[in-house]
């Protein structure tokens, strides 16, 4: 059944408050330049200039990604186009060594061809272990659709607010590092494949990048673990499944992936996150996704199109703060996302797990090393005496699932349960994940999943 009208004052007054709390929210995402008409992003736009390109970040101040090179459409990916050296503030990687930015060919959830930033970390504590230094892929959790809220701004330009300190902890662990920007220079948030995309292709440059005045890549023999977390796992998900049909010369170089609290199918949100303290984010990534699938956009309502808008740049802070207001997507749309053939084919296109043949999908999209799947499970007491709480955000069935579906395609696939809920997994699933990218990057044998 298709949803029912609201009635005109009832969408009158959630539009009102969404524009407001947007327009107040603006402090905590990226400041842009003013409007010529300050009333403009309190208005809907006509339909007519309801283009892709309104919704899209504002320019940034990085010529990088506010005037990128021009560039064969042929060219590799993974490919490196152009390289600078950068350096970290203590507050932001206290155990920094050398550093350096690559602007890298990359392709976008539709194949077409982009170009993504990564930043490449040499920490000055040595490497205790056997061989080279490994190299861990960190995909941070961006969960946002501006490009000054990307890993390279915010690494080296600004403060890089993480809690927990993941970076710092793998830096002064001693190994390398690769941070990617993997949503892309549309920042396209949610877009699993071209997520995943940008993911190996930054392993690719950081696998043989070699700095400049040297003769040899830095991290060339090393051995590659990629981590990440809610939306860091998306992207860090889908390169585990997307690697041996995209970048299938990384088969025995990237030796593993710890994901926590992966959004591997976004219908299951639907009871868990729209109109729920979620709902920021799950509307972050549906403007996200419509970045890669612009078929999403005539879906909007004048709601949803001044909302598009006005979020184009917020952050993190921004899209997690706003889902106090408990706002459910049938106020930036009149279609049913749950039935609206649109959405499920794009959400459907962006499911991780079971391969889809029927939808063209490449049966060997499996990955090819051991995944560790952690996440906050109610099985897992919060304390002594205590009963678990499980993530109220992202249903432990659906990471369950995602297992069982890896496993029954062949992969090596280990579940730890956490205690905890989503925003406090990071904390209680941080040693769990790290001890398990230890184990990978020393090279030792693992036995604990489905295969054994």
């Amino acid at each position: 059944m298709p949803p029912r009208p609201r009635p005109l004052l009832g969408r009158l007054i959630t539009s009102t408050v969404l524009a407001t709390a947007c327009t107040l929210a603006g402090s905590l995402a990226v400041t842009t330049t003013a409007a010529a008409d300050p009333l403009a992003a309190a208005r809907p736009a006509p339909v007519d200039q309801r283009t892709p390109e309104r919704y899209l970040p504002s320019p940034s101040p990085d010529p990088w990604y506010s005037d990128p090179p021009q560039v064969d459409p042929a060219t590799a990916p993974g490919t490196i186009l152009d390289t600078r050296q950068v350096t970290v503030a203590p507050y932001n990687m206290a155990a920094f060594g050398r550093g350096w930015q690559v602007l890298v060919q990359s392709t976008d959830s539709r194949d077409q061809p982009q170009q993504i930033i990564s930043t490449i970390l040499e920490p000055d504590v040595p490497w205790d272990g056997p061989g080279p230094r490994p190299l861990i892929a960190y995909n941070a959790a961006i969960d946002s659709l501006g490009l000054e809220c990307m890993p390279s701004w915010k690494v080296t330009r600004d403060v890089n607010l993480e809690i927990p300190p993941t970076l710092q902890v793998l830096a002064q662990r001693g190994y390398g590092l690769v941070v990617t920007d993997f949503e892309g220079p549309k920042g396209a948030y949610a877009a699993g494949r071209g997520n995943g995309h940008a993911v190996l292709d930054g392993i690719r440059a950081a696998h043989g990048f070699v700095p400049p005045g040297e003769e040899e890549p830095l991290f060339g023999d090393s051995r590659v673990v990629q981590t990440g977390y809610s939306g860091g796992a998306i992207a860090a998900g889908w390169a585990a499944q997307l690697q041996p049909v995209y970048a299938p010369e990384l088969t025995g170089v990237l030796v593993g992936s710890s994901i926590g609290g992966v959004p591997s199918d976004y219908t299951a949100l639907f009871d868990t996150m729209d109109g729920t303290l979620g709902s920021g984010l799950y509307r972050a990534a549906i403007f996200g996704l419509a970045r890669d699938y612009p078929e999403l956009y005539p879906l909007l309502n004048d709601t949803g199109d001044m909302a598009a808008y006005q979020l184009r740049d917020a952050c993190v802070e921004t899209n997690l703060l706003s889902g106090v207001l408990h706002t459910p997507l049938s106020t930036i749309t009149d279609v049913d996302p749950r039935t609206d053939p649109t959405v499920r084919r794009v959400l459907a296109h962006n499911r991780m797990g079971a391969v889809d043949t029927a939808a063209g999908d490449d049966p060997r999209a499996v990955p090819t090393s051991p995944v560790q799947v952690w996440h906050a499970d109610s099985s897992v007491p919060i304390g002594p005496g205590s009963s678990g709480i499980g993530d109220t955000f992202i249903p432990e069935t659906a990471a369950r699932l995602l297992v069982d579906e890896w496993c029954a395609a062949g992969a090596d696939v280990e579940y730890t349960p956490v205690a905890g809920e989503h925003l406090s997994a990071p904390f209680t699933g941080m040693d769990p994940s790290l001890d398990w990218v230890d184990a990978r990057a020393r090279g030792i044998e693992f036995t604990g999943g489905c295969r054994a």
